[in-house]
């Protein structure tokens, strides 16, 4: 009887922690100022996502000791010693579903083999943390759907909508007939995630394959310089044309629309 009524009592403790049953989130991070910093940011997504900010963690060791067990944890992979990664793998069998916070760009596919909701790659913007607290707390967008800037802030874009992806610095330029979009996902994120829906013409740029038009001839006398003459795509719906990379264009060829009249255009006729 003892035993089980300490079991209730640990349960009400953490439903009472974790702020009347919203999830606790807890940081997990390699120094007391990057805790800081990220609890910060979650004190201000607090006011419109439901969970509860725990003590945060500095190092692995009281990660593994924190009490109640968080529902999300944001864990650092740049710990020492790779405590990170460990910890990671240690939790994917039982623990708090993960917001693994990656130190570079270098360290992207070594966490990709990480079962995580989300990753993230500083610096951390507060509208991406939020993006990835929702997918962690179940609460973000379709599967279908990619997070994106726009005029009127953050907005959910379906992915059908999208007419092609071009890689712009740190960022990918989302283009729908409505509009532009910024995202920080990484163009080889989004060729991995959607492979059915896009195809790499180029090494900075993904076009939707149902939105292909035509393709047409780009020659020296059409664009008066001594260039090599390439391929470019003509897209439904929008003016932008999308270069095509040479050693892709065989792929990108069957693509093409089947009625054969709609496949190639002269320069003549453009």
């Amino acid at each position: 009887v003892d035993l089980d009524m300490a079991r209730i009592i640990k349960r009400v403790m953490a439903v009472t922690v974790s702020g009347t049953g919203s999830p606790g989130v807890l940081v997990v991070g390699r120094d007391a100022a990057f805790c800081r910093r990220l609890s910060a940011q979650l004190r201000t997504l607090a006011r419109r996502l439901p969970l509860h900010l725990l003590p945060p963690a500095v190092g692995a060791d009281p990660a593994r000791r924190a009490a109640p067990v968080p529902g999300v944890a944001l864990l650092d992979l740049g710990l020492p010693d790779a405590q990170g990664y460990a910890l990671a793998r240690a939790w994917e069998r039982s623990g708090p579903r993960l917001v693994l916070l990656l130190p570079s760009l270098d360290s992207l596919p070594q966490a990709r083999q990480l079962r995580a909701a989300d990753l993230l790659v500083p610096p951390i913007r507060i509208d991406r943390l939020e993006q990835a607290l929702r997918r962690a707390l179940g609460t973000g967008p379709s599967p279908d759907a990619l997070m994106a800037q726009g005029r009127e802030g953050t907005v959910a874009v379906p992915v059908d909508e999208v007419l092609y992806l071009r890689a712009d610095g740190k960022y990918v330029n989302l283009r729908t007939r409505q509009g532009e979009f910024l995202t920080d996902r990484a163009l080889a994120d989004l060729s991995r995630a959607f492979p059915e829906r896009f195809v790499q013409a180029h090494r900075n740029a993904l076009v939707a394959r149902s939105a292909i038009a035509g393709a047409r001839l780009v020659t020296p006398e059409l664009t008066g310089g001594d260039a090599d003459p390439y391929w470019e795509l003509l897209l439904h719906g929008v003016p932008d044309r999308i270069a095509v990379a040479r050693r892709r264009w065989p792929l990108v060829r069957r693509c093409l629309p089947e009625d054969p009249a709609a496949q190639f255009f002269s320069p003549e006729t453009i």
